[in-house]
């Protein structure tokens, strides 16, 4: 059962992170959620702002990065109790020792979980013109969530080896 468990955790992690950020089949995406339009806007405010441009306005900077960090961070923290959720339920339904479950999840990067895989301190920056730019290429994809866009964006620029 022990040689099982590794494969197991590995087949979830990689459909928990696929399945956090995309609603579920026949229901409607969250109409709360901003458009990735939107948050693009914001976006392109900001980074004229790191540009040096005077005229970018604070509540651009602070919307972008607010919700782009706000969005990082709980796909993260989401990601790490979905696994520890979906572990204990496998330790009881496989009779697995919930020690080494429990072990193994925590012991696992957010990123890796998540799908994302980033060297560490990539600055906000960094994310925010990889998803501009992919929105420039991709503009139907401006009609779309921004978490869902983020997410896959961040996925396909740092996937996890």
């Amino acid at each position: 059962m022990r040689a099982l468990a590794p494969a197991i955790a590995s087949c979830l992690i990689t459909a928990l992170a696929t399945s956090l950020m995309l609603p579920a089949a026949g229901v409607a995406a969250d109409n709360t959620a901003p458009l990735a339009r939107e948050w693009a806007s914001y976006c392109r405010g900001y980074m004229k702002a790191l540009g040096g441009d005077a005229s970018a306005s604070d509540l651009d900077v602070t919307y972008c990065v607010g919700v782009t960090q706000g969005l990082l961070n709980g796909m993260r923290v989401g990601s790490q109790i979905g696994a520890l959720n979906m572990g204990s339920q496998l330790a009881l339904k496989y009779k697995l020792d919930p020690d080494e479950i429990f072990k193994m999840f925590t012991e696992q990067p957010p990123g890796r979980l998540l799908g994302i895989c980033s060297p560490p301190g990539v600055p906000t920056r960094e994310q925010v013109q990889t998803v501009l730019e992919h929105l420039d290429k991709r503009p139907a994809d401006l009609e779309r969530p921004i978490s869902e866009v983020l997410y896959e964006v961040l996925q396909a620029k740092y996937p996890c080896s």
